[in-house]
């Protein structure tokens, strides 16, 4: 048995080192290729580090932080990475239960007595999960008709999160993006460590691993060496001016070099332990069952999954205020890239084909489109045709498009992604291009319906008429509109034959029927509007859905006027 055993180890590390030898060895050039769109003299550009074998073996800036005054980007250039900061956040709090101050399953409530009024338990690790069942405060803002220049406090946020007490559902059951639960989480560290959290994270994380270039934004401080941030426009560029309104403190600027020793604490730890990183890179829990890691799923850190040519990356990415960052993790090749730029558009792609070059050895061959062989139903164009249409998605609130492209269904989700799908049964269809996603018709439904599963969930869309008859009197939805939640009200009016949403303080937003007695508008966090009729057929007010937030209930103001007006 022993022999066994030596004969096991032995091999074990024979593996590891042969993988060591096979990894190639990339030179400066071959990295530079991948970047070399962004190396000019005239136009904000990208920084990029590289984390090999636990070691930073690369770091470059390319084009310039500040078009003012044509400052290079070097490699002590500072970017803001937005909500990648996050992952500073959940290992704060896994380092404050490392030290027995907490345990991620406690009830927010008992640390913080300023939510008791919540009806219903929310955990620590739900606010990390995003599954409190919290709304999305950035979205919940806009909404209450609050711009982004405006001052919003701190106070000004916990009143709106305690506002949502009666409506938050029970947590745990949907996972939904929400700041508000890491504004939460932010005070719960000061609260726990008796510093600020800004303190804290700089003490406890940034200092032992060295990330002498990482800071806090917090008042609009001077920041040395900060890249300005930019968004493309008539073939030029505009500045972007960063508008905080500084509920949350997590506004972090560093550097491609800290991220690759922030990359390397979550590979090799050093303040934390091995058990800490596992649960950081543990993947989150949605009613209590652990998620499938598929494209896409969400982990405790924040970050996400991808099936990279068969190797595994955990991602995460911003893109806002004029930056674009993201950092790209293959635990199982100890590699790490990180970049970030100042030009307002996604750059992930080039950290993942400068990732290629070090692991094309242990990678699946490139494809684009999936060609591997699927069994096939042969339907002609006619049997096709019964398909095509426009689609609504109930839960996603947004409108898919089937139709034929030279005998093919494809389904449509907007311009430039769209994928073929491929008959299984004369109404049950594989996406080849979606990683194992099934679309089944419902032909015999009136209206028709479709739905889409991925993995365990599936998702239900019904075909809509963009032109319905029940949408021709659209007097009856006109009125002022309440919503206690928000605290705000809206008034919906009609010009030339549409329905117009108005506030005092945000951009007029025309709506669209979709289904029977639902529209969505063309302006962002007015995704679907689904009105509600009392027993007598009279409108009583609608129920706002959007990204971010759960149903918001605007009651309309006239109803009695109109049930009065009906009667007599």
């Amino acid at each position: 048995m022993k022999n066994l055993f030596t004969a096991f180890l032995l091999f074990a590390l024979t593996t590891t080192f042969s993988q060591e030898e096979q990894k190639r060895q990339i030179s400066p050039a071959q990295i530079d290729a991948v970047f070399s769109q962004w190396d000019t003299p005239d136009r904000p550009g990208i920084a990029v580090g590289v984390l090999n074998d636990g070691e930073i073996v690369y770091t470059k800036g390319y084009g310039l932080a500040n078009l003012e005054h044509k400052i290079p980007i070097s490699a002590e250039t500072r970017f803001h990475i937005g909500d990648i900061a996050k992952e500073f956040t959940v290992y704060a709090l896994l380092l404050l239960e490392q030290r027995g101050q907490l345990s991620l399953k406690d009830d927010i409530r008992m640390h913080m007595p300023k939510l008791k009024s919540f009806p219903n338990s929310i955990s620590i690790e739900q606010l990390t999960h995003h599954t409190g069942g919290l709304n999305n405060e950035e979205v919940f803002k806009a909404l209450a008709g609050w711009r982004a220049e405006d001052v919003f406090t701190k106070e000004q946020a916990y009143t709106m999160i305690q506002n949502q007490a009666k409506s938050v559902p029970n947590s745990g059951s949907v996972q939904r993006f929400s700041d508000a639960g890491f504004l939460i989480l932010e005070d719960l560290i000061a609260k726990i460590s008796k510093m600020s959290y800004t303190d804290f994270v700089t003490k406890e994380i940034f200092e032992p691993l060295g990330m002498k270039n990482s800071i806090y934004d917090t008042q609009g401080a001077v920041i040395a060496n900060k890249a300005q941030g930019y968004f493309a426009q008539n073939n030029g560029f505009i500045s972007s001016n960063m508008s905080y309104s500084h509920t949350l403190l997590s506004d972090v600027y560093t550097t491609v070099g800290d991220m690759c020793l922030w990359a390397k604490e979550l590979g090799n730890p050093k303040i934390g332990t091995k058990q800490m990183v596992e649960k950081f890179d543990g993947l989150s829990v949605v009613d209590g069952r652990t998620l499938e890691e598929i494209n896409t799923s969400l982990y405790t850190g924040g970050h996400r999954y991808w099936n990279f040519r068969g190797a595994k990356k955990l991602y995460h990415v911003e893109v806002a205020g004029g930056y674009a960052s993201k950092l790209i993790r293959y635990p199982d090749y100890d590699l790490a890239v990180v970049i970030m730029g100042n030009d307002g558009a996604y750059n992930g792609y080039a950290g993942t084909g400068a990732s290629a070059l070090y692991i094309e050895d242990f990678l699946d061959s490139p494809s684009g489109e999936v060609s591997a062989k699927i069994n096939s139903k042969k339907l002609s164009k006619k049997q096709l045709a019964v398909f095509e249409g426009d689609y609504w998605d109930l839960t996603n609130h947004s409108t898919r498009k089937i139709h034929i492209v030279n005998d093919t269904l494809r389904y449509f989700r907007g311009q430039g992604n769209e994928s073929p799908l491929v008959p299984q049964t004369k109404n049950s269809f594989k996406m080849i291009t979606g990683g194992g996603v099934t679309v089944n018709f419902d032909t015999k439904a009136v209206p028709k319906t479709m739905d889409v599963t991925v993995g365990d969930d599936t998702f239900h869309l019904i075909a809509f008429d963009a032109n319905p008859s029940w949408a021709k009197e659209l007097d009856m939805f006109t009125g002022n509109y309440y919503a206690a939640a928000l605290d705000t009200s809206y008034f919906l009016t009609t010009d030339q034959g549409k329905l117009v949403l108005t506030h005092p303080r945000l951009e007029p937003v025309q709506l669209d029927p979709r289904i029977q007695d639902l529209f969505t508008g063309d302006q962002r966090h007015f995704s679907s509007l689904a009105f509600e009729r009392d027993p007598d057929g009279v409108i009583t007010g609608f129920q706002l859905a959007t990204r971010g937030v759960a149903n918001i209930w605007f009651q309309k103001e006239t109803t009695s006027n109109q049930k009065l007006a009906k009667t007599k």
